[in-house]
């Protein structure tokens, strides 16, 4: 099979702010993507405690439902690979801001579904399907987002400005974070938590819906970076997967530099608070302020990150912010007790080394293949790599608890993180070169 489409139009790109480092139309066009992900994808997670009951029969117990709901929310993580390939894929052949309309597209109308989903006491099985085919939608514009908008932003980029930019867009999905944390947090103070579980919920998800549709209108205006001459403007089985055969070293690198990468990000950013409620007493309301500070913190630091990213290259600052992540994350998980105030601290500290990885990491992808490749090139690997592994953080945590080893949960993030650590040190510095035609 295989679909013809007119050639892109050619970039028409000024030279990038240098203050920002990228032109402001660009710069808010993929932010904005950033900011709706974390919105919608952290939105599922914290409110299922609140919608779990009423997508699963009456005579469910509250933890099975719970369990169900998650297991839903899993399933989006299954579906990025799928992501990576497809939605790659048309930001490589239809270009990138073609891709990004139809991510944005995609997340909000799952937000809408998930607003109006009706309950199984309305229609049955049909309810918990319903989630299901949202969630997976979901999962596939949110998986597809990343590539294409780490394209497009590396490829806006001024000369020396890649890091920053990254920083920028990670400073632009932790905002998601803060939005939804404030939202829901202030919600339920207001209405309580017996109307968030009656429908307030619903409230936050028709929020996401209305970002997505602001999110749809500001992208209008952003410039295409896909050069024509750089695409393949025929899709074909063997075009989705020649990125790949044709690099193959390149899409090895990427699962590397990945493993302990997305493991850190899930452990620190939002496990650690269950696992301090879990293994030390800490009690779970202040789970929602720790996850508040936590995004707060990368907001300043990952751009901080950047800075220094673009002053001495990729390579070292992925050495350090593995190194000390690899040394650091058994002693630090040791010094948990039931003490909020050292939560913070340590996870403050932490993520400032996992931002030394995030403003690394987008340009580092970038940097690795050329530019007709670049959204599919590292956007399955990564994609693949996120799904097994980060997502599977918080699930792995709990069942080594289950299983009578909770001292092995922090050696099995190690283990990860090491492994990245080892590519780190073998890789190519790549921050100074121009990004490969």
């Amino acid at each position: 099979m295989s679909t013809a489409i007119e050639a892109p139009d050619a970039p028409e790109l000024t030279t990038p702010r240098r203050g920002l480092g990228i032109e402001r139309r660009q710069l808010i066009g993929a932010g904005i993507g950033q900011v709706i992900e974390w919105f919608d994808w952290t939105a599922y997670a914290l409110l299922a405690v609140y919608f779990a009951p009423q997508f699963f029969p009456a005579g469910t117990s509250g933890l099975v439902a719970l369990l169900g709901t998650y297991g839903i929310l899993a399933v989006g993580f299954i579906a990025r690979p799928l992501a990576g390939l497809v939605v790659g894929a048309v930001a490589d052949h239809f270009g990138r801001k073609r891709a990004l309309m139809l991510t944005v597209y995609g997340m909000g109308g799952a937000s809408l579904v998930i607003a109006l989903a009706p309950t199984y006491e309305q229609v049955g099985a049909l309810a918990p399907l319903i989630l299901l085919l949202a969630r997976i939608v979901q999962g596939i514009c949110i998986g597809g987002e990343f590539a294409s908008v780490s394209a497009l932003a590396m490829e806006s980029a001024g000369p020396g400005r890649r890091g920053w930019v990254a920083g920028l867009m990670n400073l632009f999905g932790n905002l998601g974070g803060v939005l939804l944390v404030g939202i829901v947090t202030g919600l339920a103070f207001l209405i309580g938590d017996d109307a968030m579980a009656a429908g307030g919920w619903r409230i936050v998800f028709l929020l996401g819906a209305l970002l997505a549709l602001g999110g749809w209108f500001l992208r209008r205006h952003m410039a295409e970076t896909q050069a024509p001459e750089a695409a393949d403007h025929r899709v074909t089985l063997r075009s989705l997967v020649r990125p790949m055969l044709l690099h193959p070293r390149q899409s090895i690198q990427v699962i590397g530099l990945t493993l302990g990468f997305t493991a850190m990000v899930y452990a620190w950013g939002t496990y650690f608070p269950a696992y301090a409620s879990t293994y030390h007493g800490l009690p779970l309301q202040w789970s929602m302020l720790s996850l508040l500070v936590t995004h707060l913190s990368l907001m300043v630091l990952v751009p901080l990150a950047g800075l220094v990213s673009d002053r001495f290259g990729r390579r070292p600052t992925m050495i350090v912010g593995g190194l000390a992540l690899t040394l650091g994350t058994v002693p630090a998980l040791g010094l948990l007790t039931d003490s909020v105030a050292r939560l913070l601290v340590i996870q403050v500290v932490g993520n400032a080394f996992i931002a030394l990885l995030q403003a690394s990491s987008m340009p580092a992808y970038a940097e690795l293949f050329p530019r007709r490749f670049r959204a599919t090139g590292f956007g399955f690997p990564y994609s693949l790599t996120v799904g097994l592994i980060g997502g599977t953080v918080p699930l792995v945590g709990t069942e080594l608890k289950n299983l009578g080893a909770p001292d092995a949960f922090p050696w099995y993030l190690v283990a990860l993180m090491g492994i990245s650590t080892l590519f780190y040190l073998r890789m190519r510095e790549t921050a100074f070169d121009p990004l490969p035609e």
